[in-house]
């Protein structure tokens, strides 16, 4: 029998000769506008000669918008701030023909080219409508951009209906496993380092860095309601900023003088879905989806005011059952079954989860005037996610919780043309998203509280409430900005400022109920059963006194206990509740010059800040205030206390862009593009929240194992917890940022080349990458063992700190990528493309979020860190295909391959086991040497073909009815998701998901479009 992976490779060759048909319709494009696009021309004489104030006036065919301006003493016009659609253009000189150019696209953040040679008349009794000798073209882009128009966001099969899925497919771009769930790295970046903004306003969470609606909750708007999406990868200009990683820009549609509208229903379920196996565990699966929704869009009143709304609903319900009970420990179940008088009864068996959504979006386009219109929008999400907190076969039912989010936003714009030469553009946003995540599992009796956060043994055995549950959350987002933008001679000019203010509001009370961590499941069974009096002991004993005879020392079962608590008689409600302010301030000056019609060079400045809030309590009255500006010289080295007690802003965030496009030939067939430019990304408000609370005044972390219990008292008894200590903290856990912190910052650069093939709309290109990043985020405990503790002891009475938790700015990361690309994109019946990533991703940190882990072996050496990042995917291989055939049917598809993330190996008696590490510590051998990180392979590769097959039914009004049948995973790949690097054993972050991916998956949908 072929082993799973040559079966893998095996349905990857098969399908290959396939995906080389299955491509992209990617275009690419310069992201000149964040919400519209703009038409750049020249306009001239049959001699070549420029025609000063000649009028061009460009109509909108949707509405009826006209734009009227004239051409500079260089005979060029930009006529930006446009509308995305289609327009006629027109111009007028003074004894010469009319010239008009019909159908000219405009789309979003593009540049369209129309220039003009206009005919001589010497007496003009009318217009004379002529074609112009050249036709529109696409002007030349410097981003590495990918656009999906509104014909690929509803055409392509699209499982869950995820907008963001569909930016896998570009290059450079991955979706890789994280534990936080599925995260979308851009350039070999971290995922919280991307910026998502739909209609020009900022769509992130700003506590957890991601995309609003979260990661779980992934559904945030009908896919009808997109006009265009644009995933820049590379080369964004000064405009962009808040990112390190990429763009992900989003248009939704708009009402036009013409009603409009679709109407869908897709249901899929577990009757015709397939089974999966992977080794000798199988699953059947249990599930049901239904989405359904609406759009409608026209005029309110012609010409002049429009309107368009959409909705979108999601039920969702499953049930895991008969593959997680054989994965149990036996004695671990017997006991869940009768425990605690049956309140962890079934523990191990089935498990319910739904994920609920629904989404609305309501939008008015106002057209004031000739040269000013205005935009207003509102966006409604709403999730419930019960046992949506994890997905993992070994973890237990009370190891879940209830994922709720909500969010509301109001956005708007002001477009104005002043003149011929000046434009200017003004947005807002207001938001608000609530994230509550309450505990709705089993309680012990014996206490009325949820059973203690509760890890079991090496193999990753979980129990009871997430020590980050219950959590009470909600951030505001005010966000303004004004750009003007002004032609002279052939350059395009443009300047910007935004104001962008964040507001997390939360109570947080993470340890409150204890996490706990036992070495084996005997051990947790046995300390169950005897209380705190058990104990394990070096000789390979064990006691119910607690304490070991024969000189022995303790040495487990509990390997970890956490209690957060407040300090000076606070509760854990006042000292874990804090609002968290960011302001956000930035400036661009940017450039689009043309100095020739084949040559296009962009180059610009941007700065910006991000003002993160400063700490609770003062530096001077902060617990450790003796220890600040304090040098400690021991044993091991001589050391400066790491912070000064503030919370460091970085205020020098300058970033140069420059980017080129050119056409060797300036016949459209080829053109080379390149690009370089420094770029920061922002510091989610996690990474600063402990900084403020966990602080030795305001909260604190008490912190016990049974090896210290000698010294610091033995953990509580199963179930129960440590009374608050009275007075000042014993050498409590506390978090600081270094003094000399930083925001993350990349040094980007790219170079590609595409070409035409023949005559056919065939295109090929070749690109490379490079992104270098340094400050990148890394928590560090300077209080090491390794170290020598030097701020263990030093304070009044032998106090000290416990584990120094700095948040450091001494993380890097270096990505290269290679990227060749094939598309076809100019017959409408068959438009397809393909891209094939060969990518090499190193980092020596890639904890992105998480500030009770520590991701290194050894903290006083991080040089065995520096190997492959937890993102690298050496390989990755996307296509799809638009395809209308016989019979009036589209087959639609989907294909895409990803192989293996890294993870470490394990050392045995001082050599390689070839096994994987389950802890950091594991890379540690017997000799001291420490394991290079990440060297082996996850059992993580992934395949997926999805298969669309529709036919439209056209009725004589003029309406049309689809009917679908979609197929998910066609080949019946497993898609194993493999724990994170770290295992699941001591994961404080955990994994949304472990096990088996989503089996092949056939859904049924109907859409209305009138």
């Amino acid at each position: 029998m072929p082993t799973l992976n040559t079966q893998r490779h095996l349905a990857f060759r098969t399908c290959v000769f396939a995906l080389l048909w299955f491509a992209p319709p990617a275009i690419l494009a310069a992201q000149t506008q964040a919400t519209t696009g703009l038409v750049r021309g020249v306009v001239t004489d049959s001699l070549g000669v420029p025609l000063t104030a000649a009028t061009v006036v460009l109509q909108h065919r949707e509405t009826n918008a006209e734009r009227s301006i004239t051409t500079n003493s260089s005979g060029v016009y930009v006529a930006s701030l446009l509308r995305v659609g289609t327009y006629d253009i027109s111009v007028r000189a003074i004894g010469f023909a009319m010239a008009t150019q019909k159908g000219v696209v405009v789309r979003l953040g593009d540049a369209a080219r129309a220039d003009f040679a206009l005919r001589r008349q010497a007496v003009q009794l009318q217009d004379l409508s002529v074609a112009a000798n050249r036709g529109a073209t696409e002007q030349s882009p410097v981003a590495s951009a990918v656009r999906f128009d509104a014909a690929v966001t509803a055409g392509l099969p699209n499982n869950g209906r995820n907008l963001l899925a569909l930016a896998r497919l570009t290059p450079n771009v991955a979706i890789v496993q994280g534990p936080d769930g599925d995260e979308l790295s851009i350039g070999g970046q971290r995922g919280i380092h991307n910026n998502v903004s739909v209609d020009g306003a900022d769509f992130n969470n700003p506590f957890f860095g991601e995309q609003r609606g979260g990661q779980r909750p992934a559904f945030t708007f009908n896919l009808d309601a997109v006009q265009e999406m644009v995933v820049v990868s590379q080369g964004a200009n000064a405009e962009f900023g808040r990112s390190s990683g990429g763009f992900v820009n989003v248009l939704t549609k708009s009402g036009t003088n013409a009603l409009k509208g679709t109407l869908h229903y897709f249901g899929k379920f577990d009757a015709i879905s397939g089974n999966l196996s992977h080794g000798s565990v199988s699953t059947e699966p249990d599930f049901g989806q239904h989405q359904f929704g609406f759009t409608v869009g026209g005029p309110i009143k012609k010409d002049k005011a429009f309107f368009f709304l959409a909705y979108d609903q999601q039920i969702y319900r499953e049930t895991k059952q008969k593959d997680r009970i054989g994965l149990i420990d036996p004695a671990l179940k017997a006991w869940t079954d009768t425990a605690f008088s049956g309140a962890l009864a079934g523990e191990f068996g089935s498990i319910r989860r739904t994920n609920d959504a629904n989404a609305l979006m309501a939008k008015l386009d106002f057209r004031l005037t000739d040269n000013t219109s205005a935009t207003l929008k509102y966006n409604y999400t709403n999730s419930r996610q019960e046992n949506g907190t994890f997905d993992v076969d070994i973890w237990g039912r009370s190891a879940n919780g209830l994922e709720r989010d909500y969010s509301h936003a109001v956005n708007g714009s002001l477009n104005s043309s002043l003149s011929s030469a000046v434009s200017n553009e003004l947005r807002f946003q207001y938001a608000r998203e609530d994230r509550p995540r309450p505990y709705t599992g089993p309680i012990n009796p014996k206490t009325g509280k949820p059973f203690p956060d509760t890890d079991i043994s090496f193999t990753g055995f979980r129990i009871g409430m997430p020590f980050f549950l219950p959590v009470q959350s909600h951030d505001t987002r005010f966000q303004v900005v004004d750009n003007i933008s002004f032609v002279k001679g052939s350059h395009f000019i443009k300047a910007g400022a935004e104001f962008n203010r964040t507001e997390e509001v939360q109570t947080f009370i993470g340890f409150s109920n204890g996490r706990m961590a036992f070495s084996s499941v005997s051990g947790f069974l046995n300390y169950v059963k005897f209380g705190n009096n058990y104990v394990e002991c070096d000789n390979n004993t064990t006691s119910t006194t607690g304490s070991c005879s024969g000189g022995a020392n303790i040495t487990g079962p509990v390997l970890l206990y956490l209690q957060q608590a407040g300090v000076g008689g606070r509760t854990v409600e006042a000292s874990g509740t804090q609002s968290i302010p960011v302001n956000e301030l930035s400036l661009f000056l940017q450039d689009s010059w043309k100095p020739q019609s084949n040559l296009t060079v962009d180059y610009g400045l941007r700065w910006e800040t991000q003002q993160l809030p400063d700490v609770q309590t003062p530096a001077t009255e902060v617990f450790f205030a003796p220890f600040i500006g304090k040098t400690v010289t021991n044993s091991t080295g001589t050391y400066l206390f790491p912070s000064d007690g503030t919370i460091h802003s970085d205020k020098k965030m300058i970033q140069p862009r420059f980017g080129l496009a050119w056409d060797p030939k300036n016949d459209g067939r080829g053109m080379l593009r390149a690009s370089a430019g420094l770029y920061y990304a922002r510091i989610p408000g996690l990474n600063v929240a402990s900084i403020r609370s966990t602080n030795g005044s305001i909260g604190q972390t008490l912190f016990r194992n049974s090896s210290a219990s000698p010294f610091l008292g033995p953990p509580p008894k199963y179930g129960e917890l440590l009374p608050s200590p009275s007075g000042g903290p014993f050498q409590p856990g506390v978090f600081v940022m270094d003094k000399d912190f930083r925001n993350p910052r990349t040094l980007s650069a790219s170079i590609s080349y595409d070409h035409a093939i023949g005559s056919s709309g065939l295109r090929g290109s070749l690109s490379y990458t490079y992104a270098s990043t340094d400050f990148l985020t890394r928590f560090m405990n300077r209080n090491d063992a390794v170290f020598g503790k030097p701020w263990a002891t030093g304070l009044p009475g032998g106090n000290g700190i416990g584990d120094l938790t700095v948040v450091e700015a001494t993380g890097k990361s270096r990505y290269s990528g290679f990227t060749v690309g094939l598309s076809q994109t100019a017959k409408a019946d068959l438009q397809f493309g393909v891209n094939y990533t060969l990518g090499f991703d190193k980092s020596d940190d890639d904890n992105e979020r998480d500030p009770f882990s520590f991701r290194y072996a050894k903290a006083n050496n991080l040089t065995p860190e520096y190997n492959w990042s937890d993102r690298d995917q050496r390989h990755r291989l996307n296509g799809w295909l638009l395809a209308k055939v016989a019979g009036n049917f589209y087959l639609n598809n989907r294909v895409s391959f990803y192989s293996a993330q890294p993870v470490s190996e394990k050392c045995v008696n001082n050599a390689a086991s070839g096994q994987r590490a389950v802890s950091q510590a594991d890379r540690i051998c017997a000799d001291g040497t420490i394991l290079l990180r990440n060297t082996l392979r996850k059992d993580n590769a992934y395949f997926t073909w999805d298969l669309r097959v529709s036919r439209p039914f056209h009725t004589s009004r003029g309406s049309t009815l689809e009917a679908v049948i979609e197929v998910f995973n066609l080949t019946g790949a497993d898609n194993f998701r493999d724990a994170a690097a770290a295992g699941l054993f001591l994961n404080f972050d955990g994994t949304i998901r472990s096990g088996f991916g989503d089996p092949r998956q056939v859904q049924a949908g109907l859409r209305y479009l009138f």
